[in-house]
């Protein structure tokens, strides 16, 4: 490593150090005053703090982005302060050769962010929301009602796939009448099939309502995998999964836009945290006569949180036009991409 590039990243990952120190302070204590106002049954002191703080990652990981950028903003601002920066332009660095310093930087971090969503986070969140749901009323789903080879089915399941309830509805073909009602609460998955052993089954045959207590077993497109992100929230999900489900969804006709939005906006964090540490580091250069340090921070934050809210806004905008769910984050970095020529000037 060159004493330049040694250089930023000190500056950077002593600041960034300091950021998510404070950000985890911050989230830490609004997360455990969230829970404790939760209604609860037996939500003891010690059960509460396990909740929040398994329940970090995803809340670190949702500020990664502004954290990424004050961090940036901070350390360049403070070598912009003590003319180190001027220093490595009179050195021979150019603006863009900073830039890709800055990049090599944060490759941990970009690495890590993508490596985090899909094994570090979904655990951690699916274990806070199970403890949750144990203790909490109204805590996490455990059932969803979806659409599975022609059949709605209602599937009341737990996080590790397990099955606790299965029904299902068959329609007569041609006609909007139900011909038959199978329910059962022995459920074992095998290859592409599911057995229902002891199920109830009503079958509507003209006036007469059959009543039967049979093993069924049919072909399914559903796995314990499958059934485990269909009854959590998305945000429980690897990446991976989330992309199994989105597929899923979609095949089977479904709205697949909250499994597939979160897809790629984890996916394509690394470009946002690039887009938005460019944009912290335009704010560095210039004469400190002209705006000082906090300011030229302020300045980045203030960016920075216009384009988390252009995000935001950018979701059900993408959604109500029909566009791609990737559309909802490439949009909102035009943004940083277009004010860092600007900013540099």
């Amino acid at each position: 490593m060159s004493r330049s590039t040694w250089l930023l990243a000190r500056a950077i990952w002593v600041s960034f150090l300091i950021v998510f120190l404070v950000f985890f302070g911050l989230e830490l204590v609004f997360r455990v005053l969230d829970e404790a106002k939760l209604p609860h049954t037996n939500y003891t002191a010690d059960e509460i703090g396990l909740v929040s703080i398994s329940g970090m990652p995803r809340r670190l990981y949702l500020d990664l982005p502004l954290m990424v950028l004050i961090a940036v903003a901070a350390g360049l601002g403070g070598l912009a302060q003590s003319s180190e920066l001027t220093i490595l332009r009179a050195a021979g660095l150019s603006i863009r050769q900073i830039f890709f310093k800055i990049v090599l930087v944060l490759s941990p971090i970009l690495v890590g962010s993508i490596v985090i969503a899909e094994y570090g986070m979904p655990e951690a969140e699916r274990f806070s929301q199970a403890l949750k749901d144990a203790n909490v009323s109204g805590g996490v789903k455990d059932s969803v009602w979806t659409r599975e080879s022609g059949r709605y089915l209602f599937v009341e399941g737990a996080p590790d796939g397990k099955v606790r309830l299965w029904k299902q509805i068959e329609m007569a073909d041609g006609r909007d009448e139900i011909a038959r009602l199978t329910q059962s609460r022995d459920v074992s998955f095998d290859g592409n099939e599911v057995a229902l052993s002891e199920a109830r089954v009503l079958t509507f045959d003209g006036d007469q309502i059959v009543d039967q207590t049979v093993g069924v077993r049919q072909e399914t497109k559903l796995t314990e995998r499958q059934v485990r992100w269909l009854v959590q929230s998305p945000d429980a999900l690897s990446l991976s999964e989330l992309w199994d489900a989105a597929t899923y969804l979609t095949d089977e006709g479904l709205n697949a836009r909250a499994h597939s939005q979160l897809f790629w906006q984890r996916l394509l964090l690394p470009i946002t945290l690039v887009a938005l540490a460019l944009l912290a580091s335009a704010t560095a250069f210039g004469s400190m006569r002209a705006l000082g340090m906090s300011t030229r921070v302020f300045l980045a934050v203030l960016i920075g949180l216009v384009f988390k809210y252009a995000m935001d806004m950018a979701s059900p905008a993408v959604f109500l036009a029909g566009g791609h769910p990737s559309l909802a984050i490439i949009l909102p970095l035009l943004i940083p991409l277009l004010l860092t020529p600007r900013l540099l000037r």
